[in-house]
């Protein structure tokens, strides 16, 4: 059933792109909430916060966007005396924004999407072999964000969204956009 859905949300996506175009990408910091690994509620199963994000805006019409994105946790290390416990996070997320208002500077949105989580637990004893396990798990986002034009060539951003799945978290985002269309425009300038 998992899979079907995900093919027909895949083929209607691919299909209303068809006629869209990349407008804004860039990248920012994020923090989340956290987790435990497995659900094991103990400091060295706990996942880190801090992140860098990579992001896109791909404009379908003037009101939808989708927006895929890629975020690398900084690794949440815990040391005691005989162990190392090193928890690492990848996420990958693609979202529909519908933009409630398209003011000249200021552009508010809501958002729905997937994310798929991959995280790994590494337990290092000290004069043994380390243990490695890994998960991933697929989610649904749900949340709202902002874009505010700084100037022609970059906007700011931030959002803030709720992860539901195995790994339930809370995220915020906030970064810099590229305008790819002031870029396009004003190419040739850049290049003399």
């Amino acid at each position: 059933m998992k899979k079907s859905l995900f093919f027909l949300l895949l083929i209607a996506v691919l299909i209303s792109t068809a006629n869209g175009q990349f407008t804004k990408i860039g990248g920012g910091l994020a923090y989340g909430s956290g987790y435990y690994f497995n659900n094991v509620d103990f400091s060295g199963y706990r996942s880190p916060h801090l992140a860098v994000s990579f992001t896109g805006i791909y404009e379908i019409t003037v009101p939808i966007h989708v927006s895929p994105s890629f975020t690398v946790f900084f690794p949440h290390v815990s040391t005691s005396n005989d162990f190392k416990t090193i928890i690492s996070e990848i996420m990958f997320d693609i979202n529909g924004h519908y933009v409630f208002n398209s003011l000249d500077r200021f552009e508010f949105y809501g958002l729905g999407g997937l994310n798929i989580l991959f995280t790994s637990w590494k337990e290092k004893p000290v004069g043994a072999d380390a243990f490695k396990e890994s998960d991933n798990a697929l989610g649904l986002n749900l949340g709202a964000g902002t874009y505010i034009k700084i100037t022609d060539q970059f906007d700011a951003y931030c959002e803030a969204k709720y992860v539901i799945g195995k790994y339930d978290q809370f995220m915020f985002n906030a970064g810099v956009l590229i305008n790819l269309d002031w870029l396009i425009k004003h190419e040739k300038q850049i290049i003399n």
